[in-house]
């Protein structure tokens, strides 16, 4: 209900913004991006299945408006883009298989920000996101799973951040997350975080983040309930074209189920970004490790993951820019159990990854056409868990922003 609440006002404001008239001062500004895009995808194993593969085509066509507004001590950002999704099978159904149109939906991603600089030292923030979707991915970062089952997930998080000084700073943040399935299809859960950083800044571009955090998951059927404790420290340093960020911490999990023991974990990460100038065009490189335990699952399917990912991009020209992206994840699971391909019993480890590449042209600042090509694929040492996928997208996208296009 309260979600329900929050989608009404925030798309009811994107609506007052649209058909009626603003005042705006000159320090000021006020803007409405309209956009919409049109899709192609081919999928080689739609279902991720490891012997019997279906081919499947997917299209879309997805419209969304963004809106900004700025004044000296306020600013609001709401975007929201419809998403239908049509599927259509490409190879033969067999007798007893779904038809892929079967999962033809009509998704939805909406994203809410507003700040508040109540004085020098004293912001305030809230963010919002809900989405509709079939994508697991949405619910979990570290997310291992190829479940289809469509879903609700809604993200609220009201947060302060206080300045002591030119060294000291603190925040503070609280995200409930409601994650709702189609009835019967799976089980909802809630989970309710809390997040304190406190920050010692060395230099502006070199500062020293200690975070704790502890949130309580609560499942509606049979999946156990838990809560987490996490500390982590986190170095974050600036030079001219590399940021650097690196943590290492721990997580303690423990389980309302008796039967189930706690988990504790050793976690850690580290970022490195940079952009500089090959040629005299623009480039940029990223590459980010992460290991942390999985929070959302079906039953007591939870596992350590350590995921690495690449990612970099050049511009060839103005018009023609190239990026490929690869992640390669290692997630070894704690309590679930099965049979190997030679028939022995094991726990289960699946090493995960994907590699892709993608070429955009720009006919236009606002209108843009991106073909990506790529490979995924999922090496379980349980039997019925491996898969491959070569998929081909195809993307145009238009985005019309006023203030870019006719500067004043």
């Amino acid at each position: 209900m309260c979600s329900n609440r929050i989608r009404f006002i925030v798309l009811s404001a994107i609506v007052a913004a649209i058909f009626f008239p603003v005042k705006t001062y000159s320090a000021s500004k006020f803007n409405i991006i309209p956009k919409i895009s049109a899709g192609w995808e081919m999928d080689s194993n739609f279902y991720r299945a490891e012997e019997r593969e279906r081919e499947v085509y997917t299209y879309t066509i997805q419209p969304g408006l963004k809106v900004d507004f700025k004044s000296p001590k306020t600013s609001l950002m709401l975007d929201y883009t419809l998403k239908p999704y049509y599927y259509d099978d490409r190879d033969p159904v067999l007798p007893g298989e779904k038809p892929s149109d079967d999962d033809d939906y009509t998704g939805h991603s909406l994203i809410g920000e507003a700040r508040y600089q109540a004085f020098d030292r004293l912001l305030l923030g809230l963010n919002e996101s809900y989405n509709k979707t079939r994508d697991p991915a949405q619910s979990d970062a570290l997310n291992n799973s190829i479940d289809r089952s469509l879903y609700q997930i809604n993200m609220l998080t009201p947060f302060v951040a206080y300045e002591f000084g030119r060294k000291f700073s603190a925040r503070l943040r609280y995200r409930r997350t409601d994650i709702d399935y189609a009835p019967e299809e799976r089980e909802d859960s809630k989970e309710n975080r809390g997040i304190f950083d406190l920050i010692y800044n060395f230099t502006p571009k070199n500062s020293l983040d200690l975070e704790y955090q502890y949130w309580q998951k609560d499942y509606d059927w049979i999946s156990p309930d838990y809560s987490s404790n996490q500390a982590m420290l986190i170095f974050r340093k600036e030079l001219r074209i590399i940021k650097i960020e690196a943590g290492i911490g721990y997580q303690n999990r423990n389980f309302d189920d008796p039967g189930i023991d706690d988990w504790d974990a050793f976690i850690y990460k580290f970022n490195i970004s940079g952009k500089g100038t090959i040629a005299n065009r623009r480039s940029y490189i990223a590459f980010n490790v992460d290991q942390n335990l999985n929070d959302q699952t079906f039953e007591d399917d939870y596992f350590l993951a350590t995921r690495f990912t690449l990612s970099g991009g050049h511009e060839f020209s103005r018009k023609l820019l190239g990026e490929i992206t690869a992640y390669y994840q290692i997630s070894d699971y704690e309590r679930s159990y099965g049979l190997t391909p030679e028939g022995t019993t094991d726990q289960r480890k699946d090493d995960t990854y994907e590699l892709s590449g993608t070429i955009s042209y720009k006919f236009a600042r606002w209108l843009i056409f991106s073909v990506t090509a790529g490979h995924e694929k999922r090496d379980s040492n349980l039997a019925g868990l491996s898969y491959d996928n070569n998929f081909l997208i195809s993307r145009i996208e238009f985005a019309y922003d006023r203030a870019k296009n006719n500067p004043d």
